[in-house]
C-alpha cells in the first residue's frame, strides 16, 4: 500500500470562472511539479477537458493519474462533484444534464437527489462539494445534508480544512476529502487528500473512500 497526494477538484479554462492559463497541459505539468499523484478535472457541468488532460498526463514523465470529473450545479444551486471511471462515463453524465455550453455554470434541471442518482448510474462517485462554505454547498443551500441522499464523500474546502472545519462533519460517517478547487495554477495543491492505495486509479479511489480492503483516505 502506498500513500499518495490527490487534488480532486481542479477547473480548466472551460469553466467560465477559471483563468485562461488553466489548460490541460499546464495543469498536468503543475501537478507533476507539486508531487500530486492523482488529480480530478471537475469543470462546471461539462467533461470536455478530461480527455485532453488524460492525454497530456500520458505524455508527461511523472504525470499524475487523471480522474474524470464534473462539478454539477443542482436545481437547488448546490455543487456536487462526480468522479467517474472514464472520460466516456463522465461525458455521458454531462450529456444527460442538457446544459447550454454558453451557460456552463448555471443550475441544471436536476435536483440534488437526481444528480447523485445520475452520477451513480454512470458508475461514478458522488461528493458534496465544499460543504463548509455558505454558498453553493449542500448545507448552504438546503440548511442541512440529507441523510437519504447517498453521497460517497464530503469535500471540505482548503481553507476550511486549515481551520479545522472537518470536525463538524465527522459524525455523518462519510469519507472526508479536501481539494484546492483551484481556478488558477498557483492554487493547485493548496488543499489535497492523502489516499492509501495500491495505485493511483479510480477503482482504488473508490475503495479508499469506502475504507475497503485496507485502503483509506485522510485530509492532509
Amino acid at each position: 500500500m502506498t500513500r499518495i497526494a490527490a487534488d480532486l477538484h481542479i477547473h480548466t479554462s472551460r469553466s467560465p470562472c477559471a483563468s485562461r492559463d488553466m489548460t490541460p497541459a499546464a495543469i498536468v505539468e503543475e501537478a507533476a511539479r507539486r508531487g500530486l499523484a492523482m488529480i480530478a478535472i471537475c469543470d462546471h457541468n461539462t467533461a470536455g477537458a478530461v480527455l485532453p488532460a488524460m492525454e497530456a498526463a500520458s505524455a508527461t514523465p511523472g504525470g499524475p493519474a487523471v480522474i474524470a470529473g464534473i462539478e454539477i450545479t443542482t436545481r437547488e444551486e448546490a455543487h456536487v462533484l462526480g468522479w467517474f471511471p472514464s472520460a466516456e462515463d463522465a461525458g455521458a453524465a454531462a450529456g444527460a444534464l442538457h446544459v447550454d455550453p454558453a451557460l456552463a455554470s448555471a443550475a441544471t434541471a436536476c435536483t440534488l437527489s437526481q444528480t447523485v442518482d445520475l452520477i451513480h448510474r454512470h458508475g461514478g462517485l458522488a461528493v458534496a462539494a465544499h460543504v463548509d462554505r455558505r454558498s453553493f454547498s449542500v448545507p448552504g443551500q438546503l440548511g442541512f445534508i440529507p441523510r437519504d441522499v447517498p453521497f460517497d464523500a464530503l469535500e471540505i474546502s482548503a481553507a476550511g480544512a486549515e481551520r479545522g472545519r472537518a470536525a463538524a462533519f465527522a459524525s455523518l460517517g462519510l469519507a472526508l476529502v479536501s481539494s484546492s478547487d483551484c481556478h488558477s495554477l498557483e492554487l493547485m495543491g493548496t488543499g489535497f487528500t492523502l489516499l492509501d492505495v495500491e495505485e493511483p486509479a479510480f477503482a482504488e479511489l473508490a475503495r479508499a473512500l469506502g475504507r475497503r480492503e485496507g485502503r483509506g483516505c485522510a485530509i492532509a
